[in-house]
C-alpha cells in the first residue's frame, strides 16, 4: 500500500499534538488558621469528636498520586479520592475508609450551587465575586533543585457579609515547565473553566478552589508550591478572646515528580466492591 508523505507527516503532526499521560504527586498540608485548629481541637475531644464523626477528616493532610489521560484526571489519596471526567462532566469523589463512593453531574453540582446561592442572598446578601491582584514579587528560592519565582496573587471580595470581607491571599511559586508539568498545568486549566461557578460564593471551599484556580493560569512557570491563606470571614469576639481579623485557613499545596508515561484505564475506575452513596436531591 502506498502512503501518501503528506498524510503520514499530517498524522506525526496530529499525534505529537495529543495531550500526553502524565503522572505527578500532590500534597496537601493544613499547616494553620483559627478555624483548622478549632476543628481539630474539636476532633481531638472524646465527646465532640463522636459528635462530629464523618467531619474528623475535613482538615486532614494528604498525599495524592496524581494521573492525568486525555479529558480525565484522578487523584488517589490516603483518606479520598477523586475521579474528573470532563466529556461526562462527573466528578467522583471515594472515600477510602468506608469504601463509597458519590458521583455528581456537573448539572447537579449547578443546580446545588445555584440552590446555595439563593440561600446565601436571603441570609448574608449577593454570593462574593473577587477583585484580582497579581503582582512579581521578585522573591525566589529553590524548590527541587530549580529556581522558583514567587508571584503574589490577592483576592479581595467585592461584597462584605455579616461576618466580613473574605481576602484570599496566594503565594504561588513557579517553576520552568516541563513537558509533563504543561500537560498537567493544560489539564488544570480545563479543569478549571469547566467548573468556573464553583470559584464563586462565601465558602472557605470556594475560596481556596479560586485561588488555586488563578495560579493554574500563571502563563510563566507551573505552580509547584501555593501558600493559601484565607482570612476576614469571622467577624465579632473569637472564643478565648483571639484575633477576628486572624487567618482562618493556611493551607499549604506541592506538587512535584511530573512524568510522562501511559497510564492505565483502571486509574479512572472506581475500585472493585465500593459501594455507591446516593445523596439526596
Amino acid at each position: 500500500m502506498f502512503l501518501c508523505p503528506r498524510l503520514v507527516v499530517c498524522a506525526a503532526i496530529a499525534a505529537a499534538l495529543l495531550p500526553a499521560d502524565v503522572t505527578f504527586t500532590e500534597s496537601t498540608k493544613f499547616v494553620g488558621g483559627t478555624m483548622v485548629e478549632m476543628m481539630r481541637k474539636m476532633a481531638s475531644n472524646p465527646m465532640m469528636g463522636r459528635m462530629m464523626a464523618g467531619n474528623k477528616r475535613t482538615f486532614q493532610d494528604d498525599t495524592y498520586d496524581v494521573y492525568i489521560k486525555g479529558n480525565k484526571m484522578a487523584r488517589w489519596g490516603r483518606v479520598t479520592s477523586t475521579i474528573y471526567d470532563l466529556d461526562a462532566g462527573s466528578i467522583t469523589t471515594i472515600d477510602n475508609a468506608k469504601r463509597t463512593f458519590t458521583t455528581t453531574t456537573l448539572d447537579e453540582m449547578r443546580q446545588k450551587r445555584e440552590q446555595a446561592q439563593q440561600y446565601m442572598k436571603q441570609q448574608q446578601g449577593p454570593a462574593f465575586d473577587f477583585d484580582v491582584k497579581v503582582s512579581n514579587t521578585g522573591q525566589t528560592k529553590m524548590i527541587g533543585g530549580v529556581e522558583a519565582k514567587e508571584v503574589l496573587i490577592t483576592m479581595t471580595a467585592k461584597q462584605a457579609s455579616a461576618k466580613g470581607q473574605m481576602v484570599v491571599t496566594t503565594h504561588s511559586w513557579l517553576v520552568p515547565y516541563t513537558d509533563a508539568a504543561r500537560e498537567a498545568a493544560a489539564f488544570q486549566r480545563k479543569l478549571g473553566e469547566k467548573y468556573a461557578f464553583l470559584t464563586s460564593g462565601p465558602g472557605v471551599g470556594q475560596g481556596v478552589i479560586a485561588a488555586i484556580s488563578q495560579a493554574y493560569k500563571q502563563e510563566n512557570g507551573f505552580p509547584a508550591e501555593m501558600e493559601v491563606e484565607i482570612s476576614g470571614l469571622m467577624a465579632g469576639p473569637m472564643p478565648g478572646g483571639g484575633d477576628p481579623n486572624a487567618p482562618m485557613l493556611k493551607e499549604l499545596v506541592e506538587a512535584s515528580n511530573f512524568a510522562k508515561g501511559a497510564v492505565d484505564d483502571g486509574k479512572f475506575a472506581v475500585p472493585a466492591g465500593f459501594k455507591e452513596e446516593k445523596r439526596g436531591r
